[in-house]
């Protein structure tokens, strides 16, 4: 997988042309939508309008982002921890960069630090839930 257009510069945040995007403290994820007739994904997060400095970066004023992940290869939605309140399940706890090669059901124990290994991205969040996703490329998008 190639990251066309940012990196992912801590666990929890992206950055994109000088922008930080937290998805963690600032963003709610707003959801994931298959586009099959383009063999792509995208996922979403928003900001409240209201936040004097949402994404956690003064200089980024847009009200959302999404990755666009084009050319998909896989795409795995994990379960929720029914005990956990619904509203967890927008709140990003990690986004890791995993080996697809190696099985286990943890995330965290299939991560790769080099970029130059083939990966897929998992984003984890609050609600246990799992979302691994692998495409030949993925763009971030800022959304006004």
């Amino acid at each position: 997988m190639r990251l066309t257009n940012f990196e992912i510069s801590s666990s929890i945040e992206l950055q994109s042309g000088g922008l930080f995007w937290d998805l963690h403290n600032f963003a709610d994820f707003d959801g994931l939508e298959l586009i099959p007739s383009e063999n792509a994904a995208v996922m979403r997060w928003r900001v409240s309008a209201s936040t004097p400095n949402p994404w956690g970066s003064v200089e980024n004023k847009f009200s959302g982002v999404e990755l666009r992940f084009e050319k998909l290869m896989f795409l795995n939605v994990g379960p929720r921890d029914e005990e956990m309140p619904m509203s967890e399940d927008t709140c990003l706890s990690d986004v890791l960069r995993v080996d697809p090669n190696i099985v286990h059901e943890q995330p965290y124990m299939r991560q790769v630090q080099d970029l130059r290994d083939s990966f897929r991205l998992a984003f984890s969040f609050q609600s246990a839930r799992v979302i691994e996703i692998e495409s030949d490329i993925v763009k971030l998008i800022p959304m006004l």
